[in-house]
């Protein structure tokens, strides 16, 4: 059950962003946005339905049963929802299509012709690049799954999430003591939904909390992690294939460089990808960071509304709205100098 939830995992997101592409930015949803736009946004989806449910439960008793029965509804909700749309759009799609009739088509050979051949043709210096990245990540996979337990201070999401599990109740005891709350938690920290989306995939698949936390998650985070990149260096790197094969390639070393440390940015990929903090880190900031690039910003609120799903940072005030502030006086402030430099006309 846990292998087939890894199967479909990534289809199942890819369905659900790229619904929610459609539905907010239909006319450019084809030729502006990238298919690794659609997956993260499927991800954020898909947290934003884990936070939903774990709502749901908290406000009806803070149930485990709860949150697994209302996340199931809302997730086949969502996915019946997300089919129809993407099916309304390919058939709004052929029709447009057998519409333009063979104009289209000449038009589609004469540009294949001019430009797309060459553009599909991969050079050596492309496929080593891409092979040495793709084995680097092929490393750091096995290395997940392979590697024993690491020590990470601070830390209780196991411990959390096996309390969750033995209780039957969420946020009711101390992970670490078994006994309950003397003084409560607070209610910023109580409605993160990562660790009742780690039980409620322990219950539907029957596996074990550990191999839920410390490596299917992880896994997941890894993929994800490059999916971000993936779609930093496109827009960085616009059209220039070995641009983005080198920077992905950097960016995979420099994860290997940065594991020497707790707290380090590759120790969270390489440890501890089940941490809100290393999703937002590896995850939701690349990928901001290239929506501010590309001015995607219809889907700059998911990545804010997520972090705030997952991550107790300043009560809400998550690092992704200081990045885009800070991305957006920046283009003031060069837009006013350079209209300055212009001078008045």
């Amino acid at each position: 059950m846990l292998a087939l939830f890894a199967v479909i995992f990534f289809p199942l997101a890819w369905l659900l962003g790229n619904a929610l592409i459609l539905v907010l930015d239909r006319k450019k949803a084809r030729r502006e946005y990238f298919w690794e736009d659609r997956l993260l946004a499927g991800i954020f989806i898909l947290i934003g339905l884990a936070e939903g449910a774990h709502l749901g439960a908290l406000v009806r008793g803070q149930s485990v049963f709860a949150f697994t029965k209302l996340a199931a509804l809302l997730l086949i909700v969502a996915s019946g929802i997300s089919c129809v749309i993407t099916g309304i759009s390919l058939g709004l799609s052929v029709r447009s299509r057998k519409a333009a009739g063979s104009k289209e088509a000449a038009l589609s050979a004469t540009v294949g012709k001019a430009g797309s051949l060459s553009r599909d043709q991969w050079t050596t210096r492309e496929w080593t690049t891409l092979a040495a990245f793709l084995i680097l990540v092929g490393i750091q996979a096995v290395f997940l799954l392979t590697g024993t337990r690491v020590y990470l201070e601070y830390d209780e999401t196991l411990e959390t999430v096996t309390s969750f599990l033995r209780s039957g109740t969420m946020f009711d005891c101390n992970p670490l003591t078994g006994l309950p709350y003397e003084q409560g938690m607070p209610s910023r920290l109580k409605i993160l939904c990562l660790p009742s989306a780690f039980v409620g995939l322990c219950q539907v698949c029957r596996a074990n909390p550990e191999l839920v936390v410390w490596k299917v998650i992880p896994i997941l985070t890894l993929g994800a992690a490059y999916l971000a990149y993936r779609s930093l260096a496109r827009a960085l790197f616009a059209g220039n294939r070995f641009g983005e094969c080198m920077f992905l390639l950097l960016t995979a070393i420099l994860v290997f460089v940065g594991d020497y440390g707790y707290g380090m940015e590759g120790f969270g990929l390489l440890h501890a990808g089940f941490q809100g903090t290393t999703i937002r880190l590896a995850v939701m900031m690349p990928w901001l960071f290239g929506l501010c690039l590309r001015r995607k910003w219809r889907l700059v609120p998911l990545v804010l509304l997520a972090e705030a799903c997952i991550v107790w940072t300043l009560y809400g005030l998550g690092m992704g709205i200081l990045l885009v502030a800070t991305f957006l006086a920046f283009q003031g402030l060069r837009h006013a100098l350079q209209k300055r430099k212009e001078g008045p006309q």
